[in-house]
């Protein structure tokens, strides 16, 4: 706890953000996912702070040297700042290593993976189309 001019100010724990998109996904979409990312960890009693998006599909145009770039740029936040968990939308943000990087996550780190329970947030197929145009 900590007191500003006479106030008593609870501090939230920080966490990360990480989740793919599309890579043509619109701003839109961005906005969507950081809204239920954060919301999420204002009702857990969280702060979120920064939020890594992985762009995935569509070779060559989103080739990367490193196979997943945002995922080791939130390895790098993690160990360079107090955040004490990663918000997902779901456990298969992390693919087809997901029990291993879940692992790497909690037991190396020591950090917790909160999961939002959105799995159609990062679908790396889901397009911005409007609901009506979306296949069933």
């Amino acid at each position: 706890m900590s007191t500003a001019v006479g106030q008593s100010i609870q501090l939230r724990p920080l966490v990360l953000g990480y989740a793919c998109l599309a890579p043509f996904a619109g701003r839109g979409r961005h906005s969507i996912v950081q809204a239920k990312l954060s919301s999420y960890a204002h009702r857990a009693g969280l702060q979120l702070g920064t939020v890594y998006f992985e762009r995935t599909g569509s070779l060559p145009l989103f080739e990367h040297i490193e196979p997943t770039p945002a995922y080791t740029s939130l390895l790098a936040g993690l160990r360079n700042s107090p955040a004490t968990g990663v918000v997902v939308p779901s456990p298969e943000v992390f693919g087809e290593e997901r029990d291993k990087r879940i692992a790497d996550l909690e037991d190396d780190l020591g950090v917790v993976v909160h999961v939002v329970d959105a799995d159609d947030l990062h679908d790396p197929t889901t397009r911005s189309r409007p609901n009506s145009q979306r296949e069933e």
